[in-house]
């Protein structure tokens, strides 16, 4: 009867060890979370000294923040399709927010981030806005994301969240002149509403809900938030954190489109900004803009303080970033859509439970280093054919050795490299930039055309030249 007894003993004894190990080595779950629109006015990434971001802030003291990250276009459907399938949009074709990545030679059968996630084991799951939904003239919109991509979705937290015929201070597109818009939606104003009834918080109490269920496989969740997306409207209590006439504009130059070129000139919106100067709306916009950013922060938080109360905090990387930037006013511009610094550059941060190394890093890196990266932090399989680079070694080491500049492109034939000391870019009519960013932080002086540059420009074109093989 001892002896049944100690048998019994040892196998238990033995199964809660293999339990145990199991529990260990169990694979990470992820936690994706992209905000639309979002430029580096974050707290931690010290955009604006009047941000008021302090959840994202929290999540950022505790991770690896990468104060020069840089999307692979400057629009939603190329930017995240970039980085949601691993490939260049000279690769995919994929330029605007009509094409669709499915229907583009070569890639009706591309694996997506979430899928190959999915193809190794995971359960995924989403809501708000994560792929882009193209549409256009003659291009019917479709809700939710990339069919087949997630699992499982939330497709009803998409989208706008007021009514665009509100239009309360903002400026008509029409009226200042600007090409290629028939709607009304550069426009912002506090809107009496709780939090709670806005699709923001909807999409990340989605992910919530998800959170307090037990899931016997690893999970790969993505949260979108659509704000600080135009129009800017928010909850009014967001808008009454700020002090309009305490507004601190972003640093300008005048006349600083003098040396562009005509196809950077005639990207920027310069009749806009006029039209936002005439009718003084420069401190309103701004202050719209935090507003919104505020807003999504707390649905960010909203979130992380579910996640903090679930099983799965000590086991979940968190990663947190935008599409691409947002010009409010720099370079007489408003929007993204360009090849400057504003527009391509974005907050980025990767929190990993399982490391204790944390602080920021200035190396250049890429959204399209994402899907890598992620597949190497959980141990997957790798997947050879994508086009960004693991920084891994970056998440163990901030001040790491990194060589590879950071491609943005807008369009066939516009391409931007970043790397820590210069900004480069090429022009489908053969115009280039070249700013030094030691000494020119806002990109105000094109210093491409002096001779004493000519080096550096040899060795930015023969890079653009390998990159784009």
């Amino acid at each position: 009867m001892k002896i049944k007894n100690l048998a019994a003993l040892m196998f238990f004894a033995l199964a809660s060890c293999v339990s145990s190990q199991q529990k260990e080595t169990k694979k990470p779950n992820v936690l994706l979370i992209m905000v639309d629109d979002m430029n580096d006015w974050v707290g931690a990434f010290g955009g604006h000294p009047q941000a008021i971001t302090p959840n994202i802030d929290a999540l950022a003291s505790k991770s690896v923040i990468f104060k020069n990250a840089y999307c692979s276009a400057p629009l939603c459907n190329p930017s995240r399709t970039s980085l949601l399938t691993g490939y260049l949009p000279s690769r995919t074709g994929v330029y605007g927010n009509i094409e669709r990545f499915r229907e583009s030679k070569g890639f009706k059968n591309a694996v997506t981030l979430p899928q190959y996630f999915e193809q190794n084991g995971y359960t995924t799951v989403a809501a708000g806005k994560i792929f882009h939904s193209p549409r256009g003239k003659g291009v019917k919109p479709k809700p939710g994301s990339d069919p087949g991509s997630f699992q499982k979705e939330d497709k009803g937290a998409l989208g706008v969240q007021y009514p665009e015929d509100r239009f309360t201070h903002g400026i008509d597109f029409k009226r200042a002149g600007v090409k290629g818009s028939k709607t009304r939606s550069f426009d912002w104003g506090g809107v009496h509403i709780a939090d709670q009834e806005t699709h923001d918080w909807k999409s990340a109490d989605y992910i919530v809900s998800y959170l307090k269920e037990e899931h016997d496989k690893p999970f790969f969740a993505a949260c979108g938030i659509f704000r600080p997306h135009l129009p800017l409207y928010a909850p009014q209590k967001y808008f009454d954190l700020f002090k309009e006439e305490d507004i601190i504009l972003p640093k300008v130059l005048e006349n600083d489109l003098q040396d562009v070129g005509k196809i950077a000139g005639n990207w920027a919106g310069s009749n806009l900004h006029n039209e936002i100067l005439r009718n003084d709306k420069w401190k309103s916009a701004v202050k719209a803009y935090l507003a919104n950013l505020a807003y999504a922060d707390a649905c960010v938080g909203h979130l992380l303080d579910n996640l903090e109360k679930s099983s799965y905090k000590h086991n979940t990387i968190i990663v947190l970033m935008g599409d691409h930037g947002w010009h409010l006013g720099e370079k007489e511009h408003w929007s993204k859509q360009t090849l400057w610094e504003e527009s391509a550059k974005t907050p980025l941060l990767v929190f990993d439970p399982r490391s204790k190394e944390k602080g920021a890093s200035v190396r250049t890196v890429s959204l399209l280093d994402v899907y890598p990266t992620l597949i190497n932090l959980c141990e997957l399989p790798e997947k050879k054919d994508l086009d960004g680079h693991s920084f891994k070694k970056l998440l163990r080491n901030p001040d790491g050795e990194w060589k590879h500049a950071a491609l943005t492109t807008k369009q066939e034939g516009n391409h931007s490299l970043r790397n820590e000391t210069y900004r480069y870019t090429r022009y489908s009519n053969g115009f280039e930039e070249l700013y030094d960013h030691r000494i020119d932080p806002m990109e105000w002086t094109n210093i491409a055309g002096n001779p004493i540059n000519k080096e550096v420009i040899l060795q930015f074109r023969e890079e653009l030249k390998e990159i784009l093989k």
